[in-house]
């Protein structure tokens, strides 16, 4: 199993670059459009079109990673506590707090000293603000959440070990609640009409993803029953992620036409969960297929971390490059996605081994995890 999540871990790493580049395709679509067309930006006109079908689907495919990258992390809690322990020592909690912490704290502010030199200005609260939610790259909001799991883990573990149907079902119950908010959100409802806790669904809060982190450490404890659950259902499991993984990409097309916007931003809705729930356990099922390049996912998923951290940059200036140096590119996703994707994912490769092999090698872990 260990071997199976970490390789999972890899694929979610990769998506995650994936997801981000596909953000960066939309942009260039809609928001840069007119360094390639005699139009005024933004402009909508290519929606429905073959190459806005095609960042969907890619849209729509990676919404396991977060779930992803949280289940495994609750597993590898349940690991880290020792059979004859309550609950997790604070000595192994605060160690990984720390190793999450200092890459965040020096990539956060890198990011923000950037963005000091492009002409952004802060006021004290804001930057303090901009850090402490991770709100300094679109991603680094998971850090802040992830660091929260980590701190209220020896609450959980206790529960996760010995009353785990309970925590599931307050986690599904909380899960529930936040993606209720989501979709009052993308439709422009009043979340006050929902009640006073509507502050739950920020993303660096661990209300918004706990289901995952607990279903981590349920998996864990109960390792033997969990694969069983897993091999008597996976075809279940199988067939949630393709129904599912369908549905998602027709509901938000619903959802968007219904709200009467012409753009709205990605946010979870129910059936992305089912998908994702249904990806991670087709994929942790059927652990007999051996996927192509095993061996280099398993190696991105070590280093799963250092790719999150230093992706988000390499992808802002390739695309940011290409906008001024040869736009034409921008209108042809096939090629233009394809540059984002190699860049989020071998200039973080490419700096750590660089890293690794230089006297900075004492300050890796401080840079990458």
């Amino acid at each position: 199993m260990t071997k199976r999540l970490l390789l999972l871990n890899g694929l979610a790493a990769l998506a995650v670059v994936m997801n981000h580049a596909s953000a960066w395709g939309f942009t260039a679509m809609f928001w840069w459009v007119d360094r390639y067309m005699q139009v005024s930006a933004p402009d909508f006109s290519q929606l429905g079109n073959s190459a806005y079908y095609g960042l969907r689907v890619i849209e729509q495919y990676i919404i396991f990673t977060i779930p992803a990258f949280l289940t495994v992390s609750g597993f590898f809690v349940a690991m880290s506590t020792g059979r004859d322990q309550h609950t997790i020592r604070w000595q192994v909690v605060l160690a990984r707090v720390r190793r999450l912490l200092i890459p965040f704290t020096i990539w956060s502010l890198l990011i923000m000293g950037l963005s000091l030199l492009q002409g952004q200005r802060f006021t004290a609260i804001g930057f303090i603000t901009t850090f402490l939610t991770g709100r300094a790259a679109p991603p680094f909001y998971y850090i802040p959440m992830l660091v929260q799991f980590f701190l209220i883990s020896p609450l959980l573990v206790p529960l996760a070990r010995d009353r785990w149907k309970s925590l599931l079902l307050f986690a599904v119950v909380l899960q529930v609640y936040v993606l209720s908010l989501n979709y009052a959100l993308i439709l422009d409802i009043d979340t006050a009409s929902l009640g006073p806790l509507q502050f739950l669904h920020h993303g660096w809060l661990f209300t918004s993803q706990i289901f995952w982190f607990c279903l981590g450490m349920v998996a864990g404890f109960h390792l033997p029953e969990f694969k069983l659950f897993l091999r008597r259902f996976r075809w279940v499991f199988l067939s949630m992620t393709i129904i599912f993984f369908i549905g998602g990409i027709f509901e938000w097309e619903y959802l968007v036409q219904i709200s009467g916007q012409a753009w709205i931003g990605p946010r979870e809705t129910i059936i992305d969960q089912l998908y994702a729930l249904g990806f991670i356990f087709s994929f942790l099922a059927f652990d007999e297929i051996i996927l192509p390049l095993s061996t280099q996912l398993s190696n991105i998923g070590r280093k799963s971390f250092g790719i999150y951290l230093a992706h988000t940059p390499a992808l802002e200036y390739t695309a940011r490059a290409i906008y001024h140096i040869s736009p034409s590119i921008l209108a042809f996703q096939g090629i233009f996605l394809p540059i984002l994707i190699t860049m989020g994912l071998g200039f973080p490769l490419v700096l750590m081994a660089l890293v690794n092999r230089s006297p900075a090698r004492r300050i890796y872990e401080h840079l990458f995890g």
